[in-house]
């Protein structure tokens, strides 16, 4: 899974080229006045963009968190791992809920223990299959379940990618224009479209990016 910065690094071009170059207001005067900005800046260091970027970190964090724990603990059963899921997702975990995880962790050792043992077994019992069926039945399911969560969780980090592309690509350019307008520009281009000249606005750009207050 790609990091937002990284990818947003790779929309800079797409934000620039189609949010950007047209951002035409009324000049103070009749002389056209030109100001460039530099895109890849306004993505690295505007307060607002950085919170965009922890904002999807921290998604991507937790979600990978829960299918580790998943991957790790095959041989639970699904109220099993959710449990040690919430327990294991606790800041300050209590000293009864530190016992309870190591609990549901030698639950899982012993069961993928048993699990190989009846696996290397030669000439079982009927009770012996029937455990090892049930065993194998349970590691299925819970590579099954993680399987369809991942495809569910990079859905969602996705999503949560594409919102987030989008609404810094609507305050950027809100942010373009409000400079502009203050400063009479007629146009706003891209920084690395320009050979020379220009008013660069990338930092009071910045400026107006400060982070949202929730």
């Amino acid at each position: 899974m790609k990091t937002l910065h990284s990818l947003l690094r790779v929309a800079a071009a797409a934000i620039a080229l189609l949010s950007l170059l047209a951002v035409c207001v009324s000049a103070a005067d009749n002389a056209p006045k030109i100001g460039v900005i530099d895109v890849q800046k306004v993505l690295r260091d505007a307060p607002r963009m950085k919170q965009y970027m922890q904002e999807y970190e921290e998604l991507r964090q937790q979600l990978g968190r829960i299918l580790d724990i998943r991957s790790q603990n095959l041989m639970l059963t699904e109220d099993e791992v959710k449990e040690l899921i919430e327990l294991k997702s606790k800041p300050s975990p209590t000293e009864q809920e530190k016992a309870r995880i190591a609990e549901l962790e030698r639950i899982e050792r012993e069961r993928d223990a048993e699990f190989k043992q009846l696996q290397s077994t030669a000439n079982l019992t009927d009770a012996q299959k029937t455990r090892l069926k049930e065993l194998q039945e349970l590691q299925d399911k819970s590579k099954a379940t993680g399987k369809a969560l991942e495809d569910d969780y990079n859905s969602r980090l996705q999503t949560k990618l594409q919102e987030l592309d989008q609404q810094a690509d609507a305050d950027i350019q809100d942010a373009v224009k409000k400079v502009a307008e203050a400063k009479g520009l007629s146009l706003v281009l891209v920084k690395d479209a320009v050979r020379f000249g220009g008013i660069d606005i990338t930092d009071d750009v910045i400026s107006k990016l400060e982070r949202k207050v929730k």
